[in-house]
């Protein structure tokens, strides 16, 4: 019994199994939306969006971009601007549709082929962002939910406290050689954060100076704003009139809850009843949320998807105006070191050597 449990709890650890798991439960999630909502008036509102307020979320969707890519250039600390938007537009496009983690793992890829990014910079631009998101998240559902008049209970405040204020402790620990490395080597062994807390010490080192630190909170506050008006115009542009802070504290929700390892492909099913969630806390009927969220997925994907694409193609056509360079790890010359798993190989043959984080235990790139 104990050896079969321990063999379902590894196959869920899978990222196959993560992605079984996470559609079976966003497929169930879905069937029971679509038994709550009306499909006809879900058809209705979407026929009659707003086409003005729709363009207007889609150029504030692009100010969001920027800032998210203006923080990857400080994590980063290289790339043009024209690249890093290119890699963080296409990063959040790919996030909009594959489940989980989609979009740091996106943005690896990318940071890593067309921004000249080591995956240990890579990883760690991922989880610094990741962390600042979740702080600035906790802190946004206490402050909108005052302003919205919403009174939380208090096992709802209290965790949202203690989540903000303990990720804003780790984040400054993190600035901290001795505690930087003892954190990471404990927290690559967990489940859902270990592929991004693995080799992130090199990129972590370079972020103590306080320009920086500026300005990533700076950049995390920005986004975190423009988000909130860009779902503003897109709930107005579906005839729902709710304030900002409405909107703030339900966005607050629904995106603390895709940190949950288990969503859904394109976020239907889930995205629907995180939304739901988020609406219905600030103050609508569980009906009229359900409606709104089902709408209002239909709508983010009509926004981040398009602005995707064309930042992939951005990538490409540059790369292919560069002279189509091929894979960094395909052209790299005598004597550079090439990374490859836990092990590091110069390309003339010499010793492989052991790349470590600076801290016991460390692994290679995931």
């Amino acid at each position: 019994m104990r050896s079969s449990l321990t063999r379902l709890l590894a196959g869920f650890n899978a990222p196959r199994g993560r992605l079984a798991v996470g559609a079976l439960v966003a497929v169930g999630l879905l069937a029971l939306v679509l038994t709550k909502v009306s499909l006809d008036r879900v058809e209705t509102a979407l026929a009659h969006v707003s086409g003005p307020l729709l363009g207007l979320a889609a150029l504030i969707a692009v100010g969001y971009v920027a800032t998210r890519a203006w923080r990857y250039r400080l994590l980063l600390g290289r790339g043009s601007w024209v690249a890093t938007m290119g890699v963080t537009a296409a990063s959040w496009g790919f996030g909009q549709v594959l489940p989980g983690p989609g979009a740091d793992a996106a943005f690896v890829w990318f940071a890593r082929s067309d921004l000249d990014a080591s995956v240990s910079r890579g990883t760690g631009a991922a989880l610094v962002a990741r962390l600042l998101d979740l702080a600035s998240l906790a802190t946004i559902l206490l402050v909108s939910a005052d302003l919205a008049g919403v009174r939380l209970a208090r096992p709802l405040r209290f965790t949202a406290v203690v989540m903000a204020a303990g990720l804003v402790c780790l984040l400054l620990l993190f600035f901290v050689r001795t505690t930087r490395a003892w954190l990471l080597s404990r927290a690559e062994h967990l489940p859902i954060v270990g592929g991004f807390a693995v080799r992130a010490e090199v990129a972590l080192a370079d972020l103590s100076s306080s320009r920086v630190v500026a300005g990533l909170v700076v950049s995390t506050l920005a986004a975190r704003l423009l988000a909130a008006l860009e779902y503003l115009c897109l709930f107005w542009a579906l005839g729902a009139h709710l304030s900002l802070w409405q909107v703030w504290l339900a966005l607050a929700v629904r995106t603390l809850l895709f940190a949950l390892p288990v969503q859904g492909l394109g976020g239907f099913g889930t995205s629907q009843v995180w939304w739901a969630g988020g609406l219905a806390l600030a103050g609508l009927p569980i009906t009229a949320a359900l409606t709104l969220g089902l709408e209002i997925q239909v709508l983010d994907l009509l926004v981040a998807l398009p602005e995707g694409c064309v930042g992939w193609v951005a990538l490409r056509v540059r790369r292919h105006l560069a002279g189509g360079a091929a894979d960094p790890a395909a052209s790299t010359p005598a004597g550079v070191v090439v990374a490859s798993g836990d092990q590091a190989m110069s390309s003339d043959g010499s010793e492989p050597r052991r790349e470590l984080m600076g801290a016991p235990g460390g692994r290679g790139a995931r």
